[in-house]
């Protein structure tokens, strides 16, 4: 084959470097809406009106009632590189606009057919002018139009017929354009927005006022079950603030198509932030499941990088592990508090269909003790290399059973105190979120009461849960136990994956794993976690050190470590078909309450529903 000839440098002609520059921003339809979008709302505009025909390829309109455009500067906005968002070096530290590599138009009226019309806010005609590719634009003429700008887009990429055959059908492009717009309704709730397309009325939401027109806009958006199963977040840590909607975990997706993060208002996609949420979700969720949530993070703007891309999808964050630990500690601690209990400024998660408010700076939660609280402490020791897990005293008696074992020694006592008695009297003169007992059903259900109506329990799945949380609770404290490998374990790695290996050593021995150099390219692990010395190692290993590589951090541990305890959870937690006692049932609702991520059992599965009375009477066509 004919090699490649060198060519002298030269410069470009000024309509092909217009291509390629547009060629940053406007990769298909969606593209030209973001960046019209982007200068809309910088221009302070309360109302957006965005019609397209044919999926945006024949044309785009975008109308504002923003600032608008002087009629001395309406030439200066459509040259190349020109800009109102930023004037100096220093202001790219502190970007606090979304849009800032030029309004853009210059690019879009280079592969396009572009009407630009504005009327200042302090000027009493509105001016037009025109263009029509490689920066023919016209002088601006004087014409009747509102306040705010309105760009018309038509017959993208007429002139570059080699980027045109790459779009796709229309109803694609529109879909792209669709998801577009109703981020940015997300976005800013202060905002109407309306989307039409040929013709027909697709989006429209009014800018919300108050807590009622936001839940109402975010319905519209996301769906009523979504609203109803989530928690509104309010967290603070020094200058990073979140806010936003965690869906429960018993409300998940086969998808991430409904995972929604903004920073400082801007549309991302992150992976350290996507990599966060997931982990704050770990261990509640159903495997295979993905969370659904839409949050906004508050970050000094000196602190965030936002000129790493062209379209400004991604950020880069000053100080990236200390915004990852912020989110997923927010988070988590939302989707796994006890049921009814709150704690700092925190009120804990709502029962499934009710929406609830999570908030607070991490002060602990401490859930107050009751009688039926107390009980199944594990505790962990090695014998002949076989793990022994035992209980001690005292365990509630809905989880005795003569004769039953927890893994190979689950022994049960049947002693309290007076004084336990008497705080279990006392704790039924109050109301719990659970309700109180009424009935059990072939051994598997709890039938409760509470002040909304009905709550239907799983006995197994919660108690599940209970029981892998104290597991839990126990490992943590014990969790530097480690033994010693008779045959070291050697690890093949690459040189970077050594380097971060040696970087994270001090965290790395701290979960239990001792580990020196083997050759160049290898390590000799010499002592691992009790719990894992069965396990594959080396895989781990390699795992451990690609989270490391991303997030700083690896959970890798303590996931594994998990799955093992969750196992010894079910066999240890009380059977279907275990008939109860009603003071029995009682105990079991009240250990929900004090238990962390009670909502779900270990395998994500939901361990209680709701029916209000609103929803019984509809059963049975009460009132209608």
């Amino acid at each position: 084959m004919p090699k490649n000839k060198p060519q002298d440098i030269a410069l470009l002609p000024s309509h092909l470097a217009d291509q390629i520059a547009a060629g940053e921003v406007v990769e298909r339809p969606a593209s030209v809406v973001k960046e019209l979008l982007e200068n809309a709302l910088d221009s302070g505009a309360t109302q957006i009106d965005i019609q397209i025909e044919e999926g945006g390829e024949k044309r785009i309109v975008v109308s504002d009632n923003g600032a608008g455009i002087r009629q001395s500067q309406l030439q200066l906005a459509v040259s190349r590189h020109a800009t109102s968002k930023i004037q100096t070096a220093k202001d790219l530290t502190a970007v606090a606009t979304l849009g800032f590599r030029g309004e853009a138009l210059a690019s879009i009226g280079s592969v396009s057919r572009l009407t630009l019309t504005s009327r200042f806010k302090e000027e009493e005609a509105a001016w037009q002018l025109r263009g029509e590719g490689e920066g023919n634009w016209s002088e601006p003429v004087p014409v009747a139009h509102p306040q705010g700008t309105q760009v018309d887009v038509q017959d993208l990429f007429f002139n570059t017929p080699a980027r045109k055959k790459f779009l796709r059908a229309a109803r694609t492009e529109f879909m792209h354009i669709e998801q577009l717009v109703k981020r940015v309704m997300l976005s800013r709730p202060d905002v109407t927005i309306k989307l039409t397309h040929n013709q027909k009325v697709v989006r429209h939401v009014q800018a919300a006022s108050d807590e009622t027109a936001l839940v109402q806009r975010l319905k519209q958006l996301m769906g009523g079950p979504f609203v109803e199963q989530s928690l509104a977040l309010e967290f603070e840590a020094q200058d990073i603030r979140l806010s936003g909607w965690a869906a429960q975990a018993t409300f998940n997706r086969s998808q991430t198509d409904m995972q929604y993060v903004f920073v400082n208002g801007r549309i991302v996609r992150d992976r350290l932030l996507s990599y966060a949420v997931k982990q704050a979700y770990a261990d509640v969720l159903y495997h295979g499941r993905h969370p659904a949530y839409v949050l906004f993070l508050e970050i000094p703007h000196e602190l965030v990088d936002v000129n790493v891309h062209p379209a400004k999808y991604e950020v880069r964050f000053a100080n990236g592990r200390w915004v990852y630990d912020f989110l997923r500690r927010s988070v988590r601690e939302a989707v796994t508090r006890p049921v009814g209990v709150s704690g700092g400024h925190a009120e804990a998660a709502a029962p499934v269909g009710k929406a609830g408010i999570a908030s607070g700076r991490f002060e602990a939660t401490t859930p107050n003790e009751s009688a039926y609280q107390a009980a199944m402490q594990f505790q962990i020791r090695d014998t002949s290399n076989e793990n022994v897990y035992g209980v001690n005293e005292p365990v509630p008696a809905y989880a005795m059973e003569p004769g039953e074992q927890l893994i190979r020694q689950f022994q049960a006592a049947q002693a309290e105190s007076s004084a336990q008695i008497d705080a279990a009297r006392s704790a039924t003169q109050q109301q719990h979120p659970l309700g109180y007992a009424k009935a059990q059903i072939h051994g598997v259900f709890i039938l409760a009461e509470n002040e909304q109506g009905l709550v239907l329990v799983d006995m197994h799945a919660a108690h599940e849960r209970i029981v892998y949380e104290r597991m839990k609770q126990q490992w943590t404290q014990d969790r530097l136990v480690s033994q010693p490998l008779l045959v070291p374990i050697v690890v093949s790695l690459e040189a970077s994956q050594i380097a971060i290996w040696d970087e994270y050593r001090d965290e790395l021995d701290k979960l239990g794993f001792e580990a020196e150099p083997f050759g160049p390219e290898q390590l000799k692990l010499t002592r691992v976690p009790t719990l894992l010395a069965k396990s594959d190692v080396a895989h781990l290993v390699n795992d451990m050190i690609a989270d490391l590589a991303v997030a700083g951090e690896t959970r890798l541990v303590e996931e594994k470590i998990n799955q093992i305890l969750s196992t010894m959870a079910c066999h240890g937690s009380v059977r279907a078909n275990r008939h109860l006692t009603v003071d029995e049932m009682n105990a079991l609702l009240r250990d929900m309450e004090a238990t962390e991520s009670s909502a779900q059992c270990n395998h994500g599965r939901p361990t209680w529903v709701q029916l209000s009375m609103e929803q019984l009477d509809a059963l049975f066509m009460r009132g209608q």
